[in-house]
């Protein structure tokens, strides 16, 4: 970053300071993280591939399940292991939203303080200026602090969109992967395990009977 650089990153801190004090500053903040907290986890979101059972996430839980078969597990810890490991998925995707949740809120209540501290400012100015005091003076400091409000709505606003995008593909993930792991756990050999003898049984009744 040249000195050209950091002069106009300067100048234009200095612009919304003076448009909307600190708290346009903090908001403006706001947007990046948002916006970068949102592209973050869209590609790890990516990675656990949401909309395909045969790869990603889906498959990485199939031969989990399959390894997990073949240690012995009966039905009942198997269902319970492959519980975890799914819920370690979802968690992973949906490991952003926390912060964009508390961006929603915060923006508009952040936003809200601005133009409370902007109108103080305004009326102070108002009261030193005595009997000279214009309106288009009083009117240009209400319209200055209003700005962080409306700052703060779009911010939120944002947030809300990216976060219900998020949510949206990891509760198709979610689905997609109790589709797998009903399947999988049906499709294994492990046997059930009777609750009254702590013994392995069969899963098929009929075929006990019928012995």
């Amino acid at each position: 970053m040249t000195m050209q650089d950091i002069s106009s990153l300067q100048d234009l801190l200095f612009l919304f300071h003076e448009r909307g004090g600190w708290t346009l500053i903090v908001l403006v903040g706001l947007s990046v993280l948002t916006v970068a907290t949102a592209f973050v986890n869209l590609i790890r979101v990516a990675g656990l591939k949401p909309f395909s059972s045969r790869s990603g996430a889906c498959r990485e839980l199939a031969q989990k399940i399959d390894t997990l078969a073949a240690s012995g597990l009966d039905r009942r810890a198997l269902a319970d292991e492959t519980s975890l490991i799914a819920r370690s998925y979802l968690a992973k995707a949906r490991s952003g939203t926390r912060l964009l949740e508390l961006i929603i809120t915060a923006a508009p209540l952040l936003g809200l303080l601005g133009t409370v501290l902007g109108m103080i400012d305004a009326f102070q100015a108002m009261q030193s200026a005595g009997d000279s005091v214009r309106p288009a003076d009083l009117a240009g400091g209400i319209w200055e602090a209003l700005i962080t409000t409306a700052a703060g709505m779009i911010v939120a606003l944002a947030a809300l969109v990216l976060h219900s995008l998020i949510d949206a593909v990891a509760g198709n993930l979610k689905m997609i992967l109790e589709q797998v792991a009903t399947r999988s756990i049906a499709q294994s050999s492990v046997p059930l395990m009777d609750p009254a003898t702590g013994q392995h049984r069969s899963s098929f009744p009929d075929q006990q009977s019928a012995a």
